[in-house]
């Protein structure tokens, strides 16, 4: 037990240790329904929005590479679980065979163990796109009847700024809330607190088209 310990808390073990343990909590609060599934939400309030229960695909290298392993099309929370799963155990394993023997050896210890760190994720990441690609249909067909019932709801804007990239709304669904990524044109000029409709659904960058409330009843 006090090897499993020392390992579990050793670097670059730790890392994943930590992540794994954030995500069995993440799960244990949410089957208990004090954490919505999709509650998990990073708001920087830079513009760097993530939604918890799809990746979003913003125009650049790292949406390439979500759609590249299909990650856009499957629960952030799920991904981020399997990786650090998986992650965790070839860390663990990789410590034991190779980390092990330098432990007392700071100068091959650490360099050796980022090393392990980055190999050991960027193996997890293709696992975890080989485990997903079975069941990424679900998701989708589950994700598109669920957004076809949402058309025509209001929304109350989130973010700072709204535009043809960028912008974050919230839909109240009598619990925690939906966050959404919402788009529109900058002749709108939306701010936070403002309420919008959901007009309709982009799939690939996983973003509703909003108008103005008066537009919508042809105000």
């Amino acid at each position: 037990m006090d090897i499993f310990v020392s390992i579990f808390l050793a670097f670059p073990v730790v890392i994943y240790s930590g992540l794994l343990t954030l995500c069995v909590l993440y799960w244990l609060f949410a089957a208990m329904g004090i954490l919505a599934i999709d509650c998990l939400n990073f708001d920087l309030d830079l513009d760097l929005d993530v939604d918890a229960y799809h990746a979003e695909i913003p125009s650049t290298s790292l949406g390439g590479l979500l759609m590249k392993f299909g990650f856009n099309q499957v629960p952030l929370t799920l991904i981020i679980t399997l990786i650090s799963l998986i992650g965790w155990i070839i860390s663990y394993s990789s410590f034991q065979l190779l980390l092990l023997p330098f432990y007392d050896v700071p100068w091959i210890y650490y360099p050796a163990g980022i090393v392990v760190f980055f190999v050991v994720l960027i193996i997890a990441i293709y696992i975890t796109a080989f485990i997903i690609r079975p069941i990424r249909p679900l998701f989708k067909q589950l994700n598109a009847t669920n957004h076809k019932t949402l058309l025509g709801q209001t929304v109350v804007i989130r973010s700072s700024v709204v535009n043809n990239d960028k912008g974050e709304a919230i839909y109240e669904d009598g619990g925690a809330g939906l966050i959404l990524q919402v788009r529109c044109d900058e002749s709108y000029q939306f701010k936070r607190g403002d309420k919008a409709i959901l007009l309709n659904y982009d799939a690939t960058y996983n973003s509703y088209q909003i108008v103005s409330i008066d537009e919508f009843n042809g105000s």
